[in-house]
């Protein structure tokens, strides 16, 4: 008997030890966790090959991932479990809780969520504790670029936050890279002022800027594209932005008896004058900068051109200046600030200034030797069909691909010194009698033989079909096995008979 209660009591005490030891060992399995991949991290870089140095991806940090700091999470290892603070929603908790999962779009999120957790009803009332399934582990690796990002010679597409955000663009995205396509542009921010991923940007809060933001996890966005060897650039509209305009009328450019000018148009201009509104690209910039993409792409960095412009009063916070100085100031800011985080800053600008007309320029803002100054690429937007009927000499400019571009391309670079011209190429039919596959490989061509750095392709509504085509015939042409260019038409003319 005596026996027995000595061995019930050694239990008791094996069981605390047990349940004590457990407990302490949750607490430290992040770090575990943290310790062996940092530790396989270091032997993969160390016997890597030497050509991943040219890679642009980052080298292997890691941060912990912050729900420990977050009110309502708990983690325990690998676990992570949500305490609603409120009445709320599914999708709300999916909203709360997707940035520290591996899922992807809300949708997502939200199905399973419900599923893991037996969940019939959308309505969860307060003090609910729910397991979040797809947690990302105590520690993941940092995305933001520990060098300053390598500009690839670019092969690139244009995605809306709809798309992007969306699972199957994803898997597409990662197919095209057969064909060559190396870059991704993605909206952060269009002119509608939405902005399109969930910020922690203290205005984009207030305001509830990212209410419809369709982006439901840009950070598992960046991961998995940078991971897959994409280049990721981040396009900001900057001062055309409407819903801004709207719920910060003081940010708006002003008519002359104070009222909001033009707000009856189609096109809603904040301030460029105005230091709130450029500070708030600069932290929109800022923040996916921190995510991890290696570029941010300002559009929209000028003054409007339409709308009654001499009516147009303007703040000048930094003094009264030519636009042109204004731009440049902004923008020049704004590349000090994104350097120091390692991320490129490329612009979007009028493929008209090329031609060197002042008045174009001085209505802008737009000076290309001023504004290269301040970046590390240009992307002018020379689409034919935008060009004005006639424009030098051509009657139907859009008809004309390969001219265009390449005279464009010509003027940039020799305006820009040394900051890269990566043109955008028109992918769509407005404008154009013949729009076809040849047409896409004429700008391409245009494009190289100008000596631009790459290019990308803008169609508003993301159809490729004629890109993609016509990237397939241009690696169907290309030389393979090592084979040259000239050997391969050698090759052809002893098949076909012909003597050198």
């Amino acid at each position: 008997m005596k026996n027995t209660v000595v061995v019930m009591r050694l239990s008791g005490i094996a069981c605390i030890i047990v349940g004590i030891s457990l407990y302490l060992y949750s607490q430290h399995l992040s770090r575990v966790y943290y310790y062996t991949d940092l530790f396989r991290g270091t032997i993969i870089s160390l016997f890597s090959s030497t050509n991943n140095l040219k890679s642009h991806k980052p080298s292997i940090k890691y941060y912990r991932v912050p729900t420990n700091i977050d009110e309502g999470f708990t983690r325990f290892g690998h676990f992570l479990f949500y305490i609603t603070s409120k009445e709320t929603t599914m999708r709300e908790i999916a909203q709360n809780t997707i940035s520290y999962t591996s899922f992807y779009t809300t949708k997502s999120a939200h199905d399973e969520i419900q599923k893991t957790n037996r969940i019939l009803t959308n309505t969860i009332p307060k003090n609910t504790m729910l397991l979040i399934p797809n947690a990302l582990p105590p520690y993941v690796k940092s995305m933001r670029n520990t060098a300053l990002a390598q500009i690839p010679k670019t092969i690139g597409l244009y995605y809306n936050g709809e798309m992007i955000g969306k699972e199957n663009t994803l898997k597409q995205i990662i197919s095209y890279r057969s064909i060559g396509v190396n870059a991704i542009v993605f909206d952060a921010k269009d002119v509608s002022g939405i902005v399109n991923y969930k910020s922690s940007v203290p205005l984009v809060q207030k305001y509830n800027l990212h209410e419809k933001a369709p982006i439901g996890n840009v950070d598992f966005l960046i991961r998995f594209l940078k991971e897959h060897g994409i280049y990721l650039i981040a396009r900001i509209a900057v001062f055309r932005d409407h819903l801004l305009y709207q719920k910060v009328p003081e940010f708006a450019i002003r008519e002359r008896d104070g009222s909001m000018w033009n707000h009856n148009s189609n096109e809603l201009w904040c301030d460029p004058t105005h230091k709130g509104v450029q500070e708030y690209a600069i932290a929109l910039a800022e923040e996916l900068a921190e995510k991890g993409v290696d570029e941010i792409q300002f559009d929209y960095i000028r003054f409007p051109t339409i709308g009654g412009t001499s009516r147009a009063s303007f703040a000048f916070h930094s003094g009264k200046k030519k636009k042109e100085e204004i731009i440049e100031e902004f923008l020049c800011r704004a590349h000090e600030v994104l350097a120091k985080k390692n991320v490129r800053l490329s612009v979007d600008l009028f493929g008209i200034i090329a031609w060197q007309n002042d008045v174009d320029i001085q209505r802008i803002g737009q000076r290309i030797e001023r504004l290269a100054k301040c970046c590390d690429v240009i992307s002018p937007m020379l689409y034919p069909s935008h060009f004005n009927e006639d424009f030098d000499g051509f009657k139907k400019p859009g008809d004309n691909p390969y001219y265009f571009i390449m005279e464009g391309t010509k003027k940039f670079i020799a305006q820009a010194g040394n900051t890269r011209i990566r043109p955008w190429l028109q992918a769509f039919r407005w404008g154009v009698s013949w729009y076809n596959e040849k047409y896409i490989i004429d700008q391409i061509r245009a494009c190289d033989d100008a000596g631009a750095f790459g290019y990308l392709f803008w169609n508003a509504a993301n159809n490729y079909d004629t890109v993609f085509a016509a990237l397939h015939l241009i690696k169907k042409s290309a030389p393979r096995n090592n084979e040259t260019q000239k050997e391969k038409v050698e090759k052809n003319d002893l098949a076909s008979g012909k003597s050198q």
